[in-house]
């Protein structure tokens, strides 16, 4: 499948596949994030949209996602096998054309990790829901307008929501998560903790590397990583150690090879971007694209940089030549 974006955001131009693990590389502010989000709304209107109010639906995840800043004049379109199923015209910040194929096939759901601090705020978001319940009970109270990141929201409800069939094809993925992080994330006194053996820890008092592992565990568990699946991650190695970056690396591949999850990630780091390209070419290889976004004159250029990642490595090195020059004395 193949995502072509225009004129969102930064990106200039994008054509993205989506055939199994999808990495995006580059340097703060160019877009990377933007790819995923684009992607994850068309996933969500697409799957809430009744009879022709696509549109409709996009300009709310537009809202929501977005802050209904998306494009002045962009499109986003979806094609499958060089046949186009969804087509999305955007002009002054609004979805103005949602052009779909309706026996087309497209993910079943999406689910966007930005942070693994979405733990930090599940007792939040325990209360929002509480208030949205009573509201719907209590017709008589006009309802209230909390304002909250729907990503994080998204990401709530999915570990915590435990449903009553456990899916048993992600048993063995689990087991993994749990042996990595010495421990896992369980329901006690109506409350979610770090059980870690006999001791359980409160989700405040949580390393952040353990809640990112923490939060593959419950979405596996709750049975949201499942095949015509798609997650983005954004970013995970600004809360994992080196060494967990490659185990990441190792299960996100896992992921895509034995459980049919379609994967994105976003990253700039030189560890995790090998590691995937070392495990990838062990199972996946014809199923990994490699992106390297581009900042231009016009804007930014996302390049597929597959076959040769020497570039990608090269740019994403310049600090470490910077700080050499620093050390050598040359200006």
């Amino acid at each position: 499948m193949e995502i072509t974006i225009r004129n969102i955001g930064l990106l200039q131009k994008a054509n993205i596949i989506l055939d199994g693990l999808t990495v995006i590389a580059g340097v703060n502010d160019t877009g990377k994030s933007t790819v995923g989000k684009v992607i994850f709304s068309l996933i969500k209107a697409n799957n809430m949209a009744v009879a022709n109010q696509h549109c409709q639906f996009m300009n709310t995840m537009v809202n929501l996602v977005f802050d209904s800043q998306i494009s002045n004049q962009g499109e986003v379109i979806v094609q499958d096998k060089g046949i186009p199923i969804y087509s999305v015209d955007f002009s002054q910040h609004q979805c103005v054309r949602f052009d779909y194929q309706k026996s087309s096939p497209f993910f079943k759901e999406s689910t966007f990790i930005q942070t693994p601090f979405v733990w930090d705020l599940v007792d939040f978001f325990d209360s929002v829901l509480r208030l949205k319940q009573n509201q719907e009970m209590t017709q008589n109270i006009a309802p209230s307008s909390i304002k909250y990141p729907y990503i994080f929201w998204d990401v709530y409800l999915k570990i915590t929501n435990t449903p009553v069939d456990k899916d048993a094809q992600t048993t063995d993925l689990v087991r993994n998560i749990r042996q990595i992080i010495q421990g896992g994330f369980e329901q006690r006194d109506k409350r979610i903790v770090f059980q870690k053996k006999n001791e359980s820890i409160l989700l405040m008092n949580v390393a952040a590397g353990i809640k990112y592992f923490g939060l593959l565990q419950r979405l596996a568990e709750n049975n949201q990583l499942k095949p015509e699946h798609l997650l983005i991650i954004d970013e995970p190695e600004n809360h994992l150690h080196p060494e967990w970056q490659l185990l990441l690396a190792e299960l996100i591949v896992n992921l895509v090879n034995q459980h049919k999850v379609y994967v994105i990630i976003n990253s700039h780091s030189p560890y995790m971007i090998e590691a995937l390209k070392v495990y990838s070419d062990i199972s996946i290889k014809q199923q990994t694209h490699f992106y390297f976004n581009a900042l231009t004159h016009d804007g930014v250029e996302v390049k597929e940089v597959t076959d040769d990642l020497s570039f990608l490595f090269e740019a994403l090195s310049l600090p470490f030549q910077k700080l050499e020059q620093t050390v050598l004395g040359i200006s």
